[in-house]
């Protein structure tokens, strides 16, 4: 008997529970905006001298203004360097990135693994990506 009342109770609390909307956020989304705002269409790494140093870049892809973003840049699984920004306006799409300085002695012999993690802010709205960047040999690299 008592079986039969806890299913029962389980079943008629889930039936309650699936009449429940299921978006319940403690904020408003802006007016005809989506969570991702901003989002990255592409991606590179342009090495200079050799591949000792270079600039991250990443393309922005906004449907709305981004009150600021920030790049950090990862060699090799360390994190090596970053850039922050203000607003991104507007709808479209904008060049964005971070200069690195120097890069590592490379720990494979492919080179140095490069990545960027990209966040995105709009009020308490977050949006991070993650984009591979690749390898980039570099005989002369020091740490």
């Amino acid at each position: 008997m008592k079986r039969t009342r806890v299913l029962l109770t389980t079943i008629a609390g889930t039936a309650l529970l699936a009449g429940l909307p299921a978006t319940a956020t403690a904020e408003l989304r802006p007016t005809g905006q989506s969570q991702d705002f901003c989002w990255d269409a592409d991606a590179n790494f342009a090495p200079a001298d050799g591949g000792t140093r270079g600039r991250a870049n990443v393309r922005a892809h906004c449907e709305a203004n981004s009150e600021s973003w920030r790049v950090d840049v990862y060699v090799n699984g360390e994190w090596w360097a970053y850039s922050t920004g203000g607003k991104i306006p507007g709808i479209g799409e904008r060049w964005i990135g971070v200069d690195v300085p120097r890069m590592p002695k490379p720990n494979d012999k492919r080179g140095n693994f490069v990545w960027a993690k990209v966040t995105y802010k709009l009020g308490t709205w977050v949006n991070v990506y993650r984009e591979e960047l690749g390898w980039f040999p570099c005989k002369t690299c020091t740490d």
